[in-house]
């Protein structure tokens, strides 16, 4: 199994970089392979061509990464710590949680700082996730991977329910309609600065916690024999996924069905062992987020279709099989 890890994982290293230097070349502009390498050798800001690599397309592909890192890494954790096949950040309304905290923030503070507007992201994610929490925890034995899907599902409904009628209301609806679609195009690098900290220190997180992980799954009898604080895991397992998907939906809106999809792809390719899990999903997380993005440029050029329509396409159906596959108990 470490061999085939090690084979998966330098296989998609080398598809992350070969999609990271087919994204900088993708848009609306056709731009030569040398004028990219150009503009990260020795920069001309007077050359227009190098001007759209360095300001808008490498922060764009930059979002790309850390969106892609961010709701894989919370998805594969989510459906570790519920053991629960359909979990990840938007089927179980975190996304939208994140989005009403943004909604909150343009409303109270339309002058807030990027920093202070993550503040509210968060915020609005940790409602959502408490409630999901708590309701796992309570029917800890009869939660089912369908129930907490139409239990996020229901709490998803709510939080995006209120988060229109307040941006009518107050007349804000076409500031945050950027976030409700989904997108980095207009992303700069001083977001890219300030959200870039928030991602690692979760993936950090994320990887040091990955055995206790491991041990949730084989039964909290089994766990608490082998030394796992199982509340303690939790509550830092669901500390990263706020951290991680508050952040992200902050960035690029409420991006959709990446944590769903990719930690099962990944237990594919390595396994059950999260300390592979979790590096390998943040690896094919920003893979399928970068292609996403570039689909969205070539679609129906010169406008862009929303990325989180893209992700829909892909996790939609998957959402369906897995719904079937389970039939309402667990995997």
């Amino acid at each position: 199994m470490q061999i085939r890890t090690l084979v998966c994982s330098t296989g998609l290293v080398t598809a992350a970089v070969l999609l990271a230097v087919l994204s900088l070349y993708t848009g609306a502009k056709d731009i030569q392979l040398m004028t990219i390498v150009d503009s990260f050798i020795h920069f001309d800001s007077s050359n227009t061509a190098e001007l759209i690599i360095r300001t808008l397309r490498w922060p764009r592909l930059l979002a790309a990464v850390i969106c892609g890192v961010s709701f894989a890494v919370s998805g594969a954790l989510m459906q570790g710590i519920t053991h629960n096949p359909m979990a990840s950040p938007s089927i179980l309304g975190i996304n939208a949680g994140a989005s009403f905290g943004l909604a909150v923030a343009m409303i109270l503070l339309p002058a807030a700082s990027l920093n202070l507007t993550i503040l509210f992201a968060f915020a609005g994610a940790a409602v959502a996730t408490g409630i999901i929490l708590l309701l796992a925890g309570r029917l800890s034995g009869r939660a089912t991977p369908v129930y907490l899907a139409l239990a996020g599902t229901a709490v998803s409904a709510v939080f995006t329910a209120v988060t229109q009628m307040m941006v009518v209301f107050f007349d804000v609806a076409q500031d945050l309609s950027y976030w409700t679609a989904g997108g980095i195009s207009g992303v700069r690098m001083e977001q890219i600065y300030y959200i870039m900290p928030w991602t690692a220190a979760g993936c950090i997180v994320a990887v040091c916690i990955a055995r206790s992980i491991t041990l949730l799954n084989f039964g909290e009898e089994v766990a608490i024999g082998l030394g796992a604080r199982l509340q303690y895991i939790r509550v830092l397992a669901g500390l990263i996924v706020l951290v991680l998907s508050g952040s992200a939906v902050a960035l690029a809106g409420p991006i959709g069905f990446v944590g769903l999809v990719v930690p099962h792809i990944v237990r594919k390719l390595v396994g059950y062992e999260y300390r592979r899990i979790i590096p390998v999903s943040a690896l094919t997380g920003m893979i399928l987020v970068v292609c996403a993005d570039m689909v969205t440029r070539v679609i129906n050029p010169p406008y862009e279709t929303p990325l989180g329509a893209v992700t829909a396409l892909i996790g939609v159906p998957f959402f369906i099989y897995l719904a079937n596959r389970t039939g309402g108990g667990r995997e």
